[in-house]
C-alpha cells in the first residue's frame, strides 16, 4: 500500500513538473512568436481592392527618387487614421529615401516648424510631403470621398504618389485649357479633373487663341472642353499648324439637343482634317446593359482595345457618358492618319440626327448603332519633319465634370487620354480605391492583442479545460 501511494505521489509530482515546464515553454514560445511577428516588417493585405498595397506606378515613382523625402502626418496623439497609417507604413518600407513621422501640431510645434511651410496653420489630418525646398500639403478631405454610386473611396495612394511626383519633378508637361468660346469652366465644373491633373504633374495654363498669334511653343497638350461658340478661321489654321508640329489635342464636345442649325463648322473642319466629324446628334441606348437605369441617354459604352481603355477593362470598370454625341468619320488619308475607336454604343442603340424630331423612339431618319463615341487619332508628320500628333475626341464633356468623374472608370478615361496624348505616360493613373465591407487589416497594437489571444490565450484555455477534465475524472 505504501509503495502504491509512493508511486502515485511520484507520478503526480512528475505530471505537475512536466505540465509546469510545458506551460512555461508554451508561454515563452507564444511571447517570442508574437514579438518576432510584430517586429518583422511583413503584412498581408486582405482587402478586395488592395487598399494598402502600393501599385507598380507608385513603386516606379519611388524608385525614381534621388533625394530624401520627408512625410509628416499631422495628427493629435491618439487620433491617427488607421488606413492612412497603414498606407504610410508601406511608403516608409518601400525606400530608404522616404521617412515618415507623426506630428502633434499642438504638443510638438518645433517638429512642424522644421518643414518651413508658408502657412498660418496646418489642419489636423493633413499630410506633408517634402523634398528639399519643394513641398505638397494633402488635406484630410482629399483622402476620403463618397462616389456617385454611394461607395466610400480612399485616395491615399493617389494623393501621396501624386505629391511625390510633384516634389521630385523637374519637368512638367504643359497643358493649355482653351477659353473664349464659352467652354465648360474648369474652375467651376472641372475642379476634380484639374486636381487630378495636378497630382499627375501637369502644368495647367489658360489659352485664348483670339488674343495670341499662335499656340504657345511649350504646349504639350491643348484641351477644348465643349466650346459652344465656334473657333474662327484664323484659329482653325493656327490649330492645324500646331498639330503639324506634333502637338496634342483633347476635344470633348456635347450634343446640342434642341436645334438643327449648323454647329461649329470651323471646329468640325479641324476634325475633318484628321478624318473625324462632329456633326450634331445624340445617342439613345436600348440595351439595358449599356446604359444607367436613370436614362437610356446615360450611356455605358463598350470599350475598344486601346492603351487608353485597356486598363479600364482589365479592372472591370465602366465608363458613363451622359447625353453623348456620336463621332463620325469622313474621307481621310489612311497612310498618314490612324483612327482607333475608344468607345461605342451597342448594336441596339441609335443616333438622333434630326434634332427637331421629338419622338422618344427610333424613327426612320435615325442612324442605327453601334455608334462610335470616342476616337484616338495619330497623325503622321513625317512630311514636315516632326513627330506625330496625337488627338483624342470624345462626344461628351459631362463625364469629366464634378460629380460624374468619380464614377468608376471616368477619371481613368480622362487621365489615360491625357497620358496617351502626352506620349510616354500611358500607365501612370492611380485610381481611388473602394473601401469594401469584406476587408480586414489588423496592424499595430490590435495585431499584438489578436496574436496574443490566438497564440496564447486560446491554447491556454483549451489546456486548462483539458486539465480540469483530467483532474475531475482522476478524483472520481
Amino acid at each position: 500500500m505504501d509503495k502504491t501511494q509512493s508511486f502515485l505521489k511520484k507520478k503526480k509530482r512528475s505530471f505537475i513538473i512536466i505540465t509546469s515546464i510545458t506551460l512555461v515553454l508554451v508561454l515563452i514560445v507564444a511571447v517570442l512568436g508574437v514579438k518576432i511577428a510584430y517586429n518583422i516588417p511583413w503584412n498581408y493585405d486582405m482587402t478586395a481592392t488592395r487598399l494598402f498595397t502600393l501599385s507598380e506606378q507608385s513603386l516606379t515613382v519611388i524608385d525614381s527618387l534621388t533625394e530624401p523625402v520627408q512625410i509628416g502626418a499631422v495628427y493629435s496623439a491618439g487620433t491617427e487614421e488607421m488606413m492612412v497609417e497603414s498606407l504610410l507604413d508601406e511608403y516608409d518600407q518601400a525606400s530608404e529615401l522616404i521617412s515618415v513621422e507623426y506630428i502633434d501640431a499642438v504638443k510638438e510645434p518645433s517638429k512642424l516648424a522644421r518643414y518651413n511651410l508658408d502657412l498660418a496653420a496646418v489642419p489636423n489630418g493633413s499630410i506633408i510631403v517634402k523634398m528639399g525646398d519643394h513641398y505638397k500639403l494633402i488635406s484630410s478631405d482629399s483622402l476620403f470621398a463618397t462616389s456617385s454610386e454611394g461607395q466610400n473611396t480612399f485616395s491615399g495612394e493617389q494623393q501621396i504618389t501624386g505629391a511625390l511626383r510633384f516634389v521630385s519633378s523637374s519637368d512638367m508637361p504643359v497643358v493649355y485649357v482653351t477659353t473664349g468660346h464659352s467652354e465648360t469652366n474648369p474652375d467651376e465644373k472641372l475642379t476634380v479633373a484639374m486636381t487630378n491633373m495636378g497630382l499627375a504633374m501637369y502644368d495647367m495654363k489658360p489659352l485664348n487663341l483670339q488674343q495670341t498669334s499662335k499656340v504657345p511653343e511649350d504646349a504639350d497638350i491643348v484641351i477644348m472642353m465643349n466650346p459652344v461658340e465656334d473657333i474662327s478661321e484664323r484659329e482653325l489654321e493656327l490649330y492645324k499648324e500646331y498639330l503639324k508640329t506634333g502637338g496634342g489635342l483633347l476635344l470633348c464636345t456635347d450634343a446640342v439637343t434642341n436645334t438643327n442649325s449648323v454647329q461649329l463648322p470651323n471646329l468640325n473642319a479641324l476634325c475633318n482634317s484628321f478624318g473625324l466629324d462632329i456633326t450634331n446628334n445624340y445617342v439613345v441606348e436600348e440595351d439595358q446593359n449599356n446604359h444607367l437605369s436613370v436614362s437610356p441617354m446615360y450611356l455605358v459604352p463598350d470599350m475598344g482595345a486601346h492603351e487608353i481603355t485597356q486598363q479600364i477593362g482589365i479592372q472591370e470598370l465602366q465608363v458613363a457618358l451622359p447625353i453623348a454625341r456620336g463621332i463620325g468619320t469622313v474621307e481621310y488619308d489612311s497612310s498618314t492618319i490612324k483612327h482607333e475607336m475608344l468607345l461605342a454604343s451597342s448594336e441596339k442603340s441609335w443616333a438622333r440626327i434630326d434634332m427637331a424630331n421629338g419622338s422618344a423612339i427610333k424613327t426612320e431618319g435615325d442612324k442605327d448603332g453601334p455608334i462610335p463615341l470616342a476616337y484616338a487619332v495619330t497623325i503622321s508628320n513625317v512630311a514636315w519633319g516632326n513627330e506625330a500628333a496625337r488627338v483624342v475626341v470624345i462626344g461628351d464633356t459631362t463625364f469629366a465634370t464634378d460629380g460624374n468623374i468619380e464614377f468608376q472608370g471616368n477619371n481613368d478615361l480622362w487621365m489615360n487620354s491625357l497620358n496617351w496624348i502626352e506620349g510616354a505616360r500611358q500607365n501612370e493613373v492611380i485610381s481611388a480605391k473602394v473601401i469594401g465591407g469584406n476587408s480586414l487589416i489588423i496592424r499595430g497594437t490590435d495585431f499584438v492583442r489578436l496574436a496574443a489571444i490566438c497564440v496564447g490565450v486560446i491554447p491556454l484555455i483549451c489546456f486548462a479545460a483539458a486539465l480540469a477534465v483530467w483532474m475531475l475524472r482522476r478524483n472520481q
